[in-house]
């Protein structure tokens, strides 16, 4: 029945016969017996080194310490099985024996196989016990690697225990095994899991089902931390008497778990695509981005290269230094992919390499982005840079260097190029009358009708308003002349732009390299120059750069400075012509005149000006000016003429002033301040003022709701439509002197002045004929039906001080009725 031999024992007896017997008795069972000691002192002293498998003790010894002292000792000490061996049996010796937990208790003297038994049944115990404690051991080292405490909870007494790694977990410092009531332990979790751990527990009890549940530590913690149980009821008899389980801090797992799922969502849903490769090259993972920007499944793309798939270049091979350890490990560029249907695109990509912990490389990570879009963007911001938003025709930018490199080529070619620079007569009127739209429509329409004049080496662009340029290399001077020509026909076909059917005219100047400039600039400024000279000579056409147009810029550049001078000092004057009721010869009214007064050249005329104001800007406040001026001294006129009739004055509006926003406001505000009878003006307006109809006639049924009369001067000469006449409340025509020159002898004239008269009486408008030089001419005109008339015949335009002394002493002999 031996467990195991050999078998090292200590044997402590005081009397040395029963030690004699008893070693011998052993030894002959195949014991060794390595030690034999009389007293406790001894065998504590003894026992480390020589460790014996097991010590018989006597109970009674010599010395300080019996027996059973002396086998606590070693029991704590070293864990090594006592048996003793004692010739008492005393119930006090019994129970301190006891407490000792020996492995067996021998009445002196015993039998040898008895004793034989006992040591083998005391062997097999510490065996099972060491087996027990190895368990144990590895048990417990396990729950330290897996930080995971033990705990059990007894649904009887409603206490928790548990082992030392519990009561850190739990917050003991330093560690201790944890025993504690329900409530001390409920007391630690979060308030708002302390209901979820309760019927996790209670569940368990009634179905004896394990459970797992997690729940928040509160203390003073930086942050709570998450804790994570598994349990189970156990019990006997029907009855569960326990719940054990394990419990894991799982705050680390759960950040890290979150910081996953955060990068799953980020890995699928972000605008990048990625691709994951192993260290082959061999794609493992795709995201959605890959397949929308490629067309590739993530089916389709696994196990793939990506550079082969994607044809993509350049490949990894060309940046694969900086992939290399001891490199950055990064490398980012463009590159250029193509997609499933074949398609290119460019694409700006990161790669990453992924190393182990011995830092072997084991994944490559790619992300890239499709950039055509940001291309496309660079070529429409380009494109902008470069053309006139409104039109899409080159700008002044891209027209500048066009124009340099044309002037390179003509130098090296030994050629000309030509410049033309248009600018359209009336458009800031259209634009300030019928609103930006309006002329914005416009400008669309004319860019379009002068592209399609030119030719596909031409360059047309426009500098912004209303001004273009075009440039026409290696021609000769006479294809500019040609081509200035179709350009003026094709702006004077009307343009529909909304209800509207509007006409404008341009004019156009024409330079040529190297005749009239040597560079761009000096081009540029001749073919302005010339552009200005087709204005004053009654736009609507072209002109050539000559050299005396300089001196004439220069001169125009000092007429416009001259007159903002003037508005600003006041020196300007009104200068009244009479109007002369021809039946009568009765002056019953004054045409009011502006007169410049320069400092050097003395009385300026309007034909020397007026047109400069109107380019420059200026024409609306010397309107107001002249207006301003002729009410204020005609006031006291007026009011003393009007007993013997009718006296009007007559002031002459220009289409821009008369149709601008504030023009009644104007209006109204001069009347209040100087005080003139609104039913004693006149406004003479030219035919081209009518060309904005819904404008124009909004601007005419305010003057006739404020009593203003309204006539239309120059009548004849413009581009009267009879319908639009027929509708505007319009009350005088105003025949131009060039229709009654040849009068009386001149019948084609005498023709039209009948028509002018028989349209007058059928609209129920009066005739005013202007430029009567000779009394014939009055003669004729009284007898055809004209009412009024004024001219050099009757008076030529004079200051107000003198036109006081004409009223007075009546007008002369010579214009008087024969």
């Amino acid at each position: 029945m031996s467990a195991r031999l050999p078998v090292n024992l200590m044997l402590v007896e005081d009397e040395r016969i029963v030690a004699f017997d008893l070693k011998r008795q052993l030894q002959g069972f195949g014991y060794q017996v390595g030690a034999v000691v009389a007293s406790g002192e001894q065998a504590i002293d003894r026992i480390a080194e020589e460790m014996p498998d097991l010590v018989l003790m006597d109970i009674h010894l010599e010395g300080r310490l019996d027996g059973i002292q002396a086998a606590a000792e070693i029991r704590a000490r070293h864990h090594i099985p006592v048996v003793f061996l004692t010739a008492y049996a005393e119930d006090d010796t019994l129970r301190r024996a006891l407490d000792s937990r020996p492995f067996g208790y021998l009445i002196k003297p015993c039998e040898g196989r008895e004793l034989h038994a006992t040591i083998q049944m005391a062997l097999a115990r510490r065996d099972e016990e060491v087996a027990v404690e190895q368990s144990e051991q590895r048990l417990k080292l396990a729950l330290g690697a897996a930080s995971l405490g033990v705990l059990e909870w007894n649904s009887a007494s409603n206490r928790l225990t548990g082992d030392s790694h519990l009561g850190m977990l739990l917050g003991h410092r330093p560690p201790q095994p944890l025993d504690e009531p329900w409530e001390v332990f409920i007391a630690r979790v979060a308030e708002a899991d302390r209901e979820a751990v309760r019927q996790a527990l209670h569940s368990t009890l009634q179905d004896r089902e394990a459970v797992c549940f997690s729940f928040r530590i509160a203390g003073n913690h930086a942050s709570p931390r998450l804790m994570e149980a598994h349990a189970k009821a156990y019990g006997g008899d029907g009855h569960v008497q326990r719940v054990v389980g394990i419990l894991q801090d799982v705050t680390r797992r759960h950040h890290d778990e979150t910081l996953l799922r955060q990068s799953s969502v980020v890995f699928q849903t972000t605008a990048e695509a990625i691709v994951i490769t192993d260290a082959e090259r061999r794609i493992v993972a795709v995201n959605a981005a890959f397949s929308r920007i490629t067309g590739f499944s993530e089916a389709a793309a696994g196990g793939q290269n990506p550079d082969i798939l994607l044809r993509t270049a350049p490949t990894l091979e060309r940046y694969a230094s900086c992939l290399q350890a001891g490199n950055p490990g990064f490398w980012q560029g463009e590159v250029r992919c193509h997609r499933k249907n074949g398609n290119a695109f460019p694409a700006w990509q990161s790669v990453s390499v992924v190393r182990d912990g011995a830092g072997r490389l084991t994944h490559y990570v790619s992300a890239f982005s499709d950039v055509t879009a940001i291309y496309e963007a660079q070529e429409r911001l380009h494109h902008l840079a470069h053309h006139d938003t409104l039109t899409g025709l080159p700008n002044r930018l891209l027209f500048d260097d066009r124009l340099r490199h044309a002037i390179e080529q003509a130098t090296r070619n030994d050629q000309r190029c030509l410049l033309l620079f248009l600018d359209l007569d009336g458009f800031k009127v259209i634009n300030d009358t019928l609103g930006h739209a309006a002329g914005d429509a416009l400008l669309q329409t004319i860019g379009g009708r002068l592209r399609g004049v030119l030719r596909s080496t031409d360059t047309i662009a426009r500098l912004g308003g209303d001004e273009f340029v075009i440039l026409v290399g290696s021609i000769n001077p006479e294809y500019a002349a040609q081509l200035a020509q179709k350009i003026l026909e094709q702006l004077r076909i009307p343009v529909p732009v909304g209800e509207e059917l509007l006409t404008v005219t341009g004019s156009i100047g024409i330079a040529v390299y190297p005749d009239n400039g040597s560079n761009s600039q000096e081009l540029m400024r001749a073919a302005d120059m010339a552009m200005y000279t087709a204005k004053s000579e009654g736009r609507n056409r072209y002109h050539f750069y000559a050299e005396d147009m300089a001196e004439r810029a220069q001169q125009r550049m000092a007429i416009e400075q001259g007159l903002r001078r003037a508005l600003a000092t006041d020196a300007l004057v009104v200068h009244y012509q009479p109007r002369v009721e021809l039946a009568t010869r009765r002056i019953v009214g004054v045409e009011a005149l502006v007169r410049w007064q320069h400092p050097e050249r003395g009385i300026v005329p309007p034909a020397s000006f007026i047109g400069i104001a109107e380019e420059c800007g200026l024409i609306e406040p010397l309107g107001r000016w002249v207006l301003q001026r002729a009410c204020r001294e005609m006031l006291a006129t007026v009011d003393m003429l009007a007993a013997d009739g009718e006296f009007h004055l007559a002031v002459n509006v220009s289409p821009r002033q008369f149709l601008g926003s504030d023009f009644i406001g104007i209006l109204q505000a001069v009347l209040v301040e100087t005080g003139f009878p609104a039913g004693a003006l006149e406004l003479e307006i030219t035919e081209s003022t009518l060309q904005a109809t819904e404008r124009s006639l909004s601007v005419l049924r305010d003057l006739e709701a404020l009593g203003i009369a309204v006539s239309i001067d120059d009548f004849g000469t413009g581009y009267s439509s009879l319908s639009v006449l027929r509708d505007l409340p319009i009350q005088r025509i105003k025949i131009d002197r060039s229709f009654i020159t040849g009068l009386p002898g001149n019948e084609n004239q005498r023709a039209v002045v009948e028509a002018i008269v028989a349209l007058s009486r059928a609209l129920r408008m009066s005739i005013t004929v202007e430029g009567i030089e000779q009394a014939a001419q009055a003669s004729v005109l009284e007898a055809l039906g004209c009412q009024e008339g004024q001219g050099y015949l009757f008076a030529r335009p004079m200051p107000h001080a003198e036109l006081l002394r004409l009223l007075a002493d009546g007008l002369p002999e010579t214009a008087r009725r024969s």
